[in-house]
């Protein structure tokens, strides 16, 4: 975003303080942290729980920034660049981020579900961008907070923007969509994450389909149409449901495994055969939302072929590595559901055949009241798919393995250790050339550290 002050303050209805002719100063891009501040940038100081970005309005100046957003709560500081005063330094970012969106003209793919949704973000954008300027959602950038400094941080060339949409909460979803205006809205499935704030998957169904709040009246939505949660009445026209079920408008057909490469698989619709480069036949349904985005975009089927085999993705989402003894990883440690879980599970024992496989799991996070029992359950499933082994770690691992222990006595298969060091410990030794290792639980649980350390050495 390149912009002058005064168009800052026209935006979010400020006041301003010090010289009038510096309004017409150019501001490029925005940061709420001075850590990673650019020079030219605008400081947007929010307020926390733990920290107060106003605290550091001389660490923004130090860095470069030429101007900046100031709560009128908060006491004026004696500084050398402009402040906009503004009754809400949040507020007035996601001001300025729905201005500029309207401004670029840009059309807006936004993407929201319980899993999947920033493989599908990264699947959407490359294919699109085999024909449009793209910009997309950094890491997980999602929130109230992600989503504006996401538009705020693209070009004003852009002609697509994908927005990835995360909540905790009824009501998140919508007020990002509202926010948005998607001209595209994908829905890619619905699970259990967050059910320990919602208390139902019904209700996680109903915050998803908030994305629609802000739809586009000409707009598009795109469904998983196996889940029958997605499949009540919506209130929206133009619905396009994907799935395995032949009742979808659009599924896989003849799916092939080609090892750790990925699959191939043809398209209902038009019988076009897709190579797509990822493991997980779940991946293979966010492919296809992907391919419809860039069909509803009017992009041919062989450029949306060629955007499917570039996809660049983004770390820890079952990337596949080698280990310095040998061992061969799947590292899926970027974050987990029970629904995630068991699909990694399946990745694992479809693959490389003559390879032992092995599960490396941890605690699984956001599930509320019952989350002992969705453990016990990831447990029991592991022993159901006849894995050589099962390695847990930390207090909500001990519930796997305790299932697992139930399931199946057999010892071998079975190893549990309460620190992230004893497990790698483990792994550094006992792995080599024949196993292949897959590492899954949420990022609090820090499994990508034991990856790092056997791929790198201690």
């Amino acid at each position: 975003m390149e912009r002058r002050i005064n168009w800052i303050i026209e935006t979010v209805s400020g006041s301003y303080e010090h010289k009038e002719e510096d309004k017409s100063l150019f501001v490029s891009g925005v940061s709420t942290d001075t850590r990673t501040l650019s020079a030219g940038n605008l400081y947007i100081p929010l307020i926390g729980d733990v920290f107060d970005g106003h605290q550091f309005i001389e660490k923004a100046v130090q860095a470069g920034a030429v101007a900046s957003l100031w709560q009128e709560d908060r006491p004026l500081p004696e500084v050398s660049i402009p402040l906009v005063l503004v009754p809400n330094t949040l507020l007035a970012m996601q001001q300025m981020a729905e201005r500029y969106l309207t401004e670029t003209c840009c059309r807006v793919v936004a993407i929201t579900g319980s899993n999947g949704k920033t493989t599908t973000k990264d699947l959407v954008a490359s294919v699109l961008a085999t024909t449009f300027d793209v910009h997309k959602t950094a890491g997980n950038l999602n929130n109230h907070i992600g989503l504006p400094l996401t538009v705020l941080g693209m070009p004003d060339t852009t002609e697509v923007v994908v927005l990835e949409m995360g909540m905790n909460h009824l009501g998140e979803i919508s007020e990002l969509s509202l926010l948005a205006k998607p001209d595209i809205a994908i829905v890619t499935n619905i699970g259990e994450s967050h059910i320990g704030y919602l208390g139902s998957r019904e209700k996680i169904a109903q915050a998803k389909l908030e994305i629609c709040d802000g739809l586009s009246k000409n707009g598009a939505l795109l469904i998983d149409g196996d889940e029958p949660l997605l499949r009540k009445e919506i209130p929206f026209n133009d619905i396009i449901s994907i799935g395995w079920s032949k009742e979808c408008e659009e599924g896989p057909e003849d799916a092939q495994l080609i090892g750790l490469s990925g699959w191939t698989f043809a398209s209902r619709k038009t019988g076009y055969t897709y190579s797509l480069p990822l493991l997980g036949r779940h991946n293979i349904k966010n492919a296809l939302f992907a391919i419809e985005t860039g069909r509803l975009l009017e992009i041919e089927e062989e450029e949306i072929a060629k955007g499917l085999k570039a996809v660049p993705m983004t770390p820890l989402r079952l990337e596949v590595t080698e280990a310095q003894n040998g061992m061969k990883v799947i590292n899926d440690s970027y974050n987990a559901s029970p629904t995630s879980v068991n699909a990694a599970i399946d990745i694992l024992t479809e693959v490389e055949p003559d390879l032992e496989k092995w599960a490396l799991l941890a605690g699984i996070e956001e599930l509320g009241d019952e989350e002992k029992s969705y453990h016990e359950k990831a447990g029991e499933y592991a022993v159901s798919k006849n894995l050589s082994k099962l390695i847990t770690v930390g207090t909500k691992g001990l519930w796997i393995y305790e299932a697992a222990k139930v399931t199946s006595p057999n010892p071998l298969q079975r190893k549990h250790f309460s620190t992230n060091e004893e497990a790698f410990s483990y792994l550094q030794q006992e792995g080599n050339e024949k196993v292949l290792l897959l590492v899954k639980a949420s990022r609090k649980a820090g499994l990508d550290h034991i990856v790092k350390q056997l791929v790198e050495g201690a």
